[in-house]
């Protein structure tokens, strides 16, 4: 799955190119009846396909060059419930550092290791495959978006999550402050 991004940049469109020139050469030279290699999808998806995609996918490549936080590996482990699928993650993606024991990381502009990665992935046993996936997707459920949170917090002001009131609390009063719920006429 490629979602569409920067249509205008001269680049990005070579690169498209380029990637439906490979796809279609791997697809010609190895599929099989009832099989094929390579499914390539460049469209932006709805929510509830793009999670059907990710819980049948059996390899997930994500190799960007410089990146973020990159929430789309952890959604891919986050959706393979049935823990039977590979994560092959760039090591310049911001979750590299949380996934990288149970990915198999990549430098992406090393073509070379990245099919060995490919072909590890291939290989895997089920049971591997598993164990990995399980421990990926015990990291995510462990480090959520109030632990991320937390740490920043406390690391950038040493303050908790839980010492900050909470927004359900309050509510406008008359002059625009907010008052307790607690404290309202009632």
């Amino acid at each position: 799955m490629v979602v569409p991004s920067r249509g205008g940049v001269e680049e990005y469109g070579k690169l498209k190119q380029e990637i439906e020139r490979l796809v279609g050469e791997i697809n010609g030279r190895y599929t099989d009846v009832g099989w094929t290699p390579i499914h390539y999808i460049y469209r932006s998806l709805p929510r509830p396909e793009l999670v059907a995609y990710y819980k049948t996918c059996e390899i997930a490549l994500i190799t960007p060059l410089k990146d973020g936080m990159n929430l789309i590996a952890k959604e891919y482990c986050a959706s393979n419930i049935e823990e039977k699928g590979v994560l092959i993650l760039s090591e310049f993606a911001g979750a590299a550092s949380q996934l990288h024991q149970n990915a198999l990381l990549v430098n992406p502009y090393d073509r070379q290791r990245t099919a060995d990665a490919i072909h590890t992935a291939f290989l895997m046993t089920h049971d591997e495959r598993q164990a990995r996936m399980r421990r990926l997707r015990r990291s995510i459920r462990k480090n959520d978006i109030v632990n991320w949170v937390n740490s920043f917090l406390q690391a950038g002001i040493a303050q908790d999550l839980r010492d900050f009131p909470r927004a359900e609390f309050f509510v406008p009063s008359p002059n625009g402050d907010p008052e307790p719920v607690d404290h309202l006429p009632g």
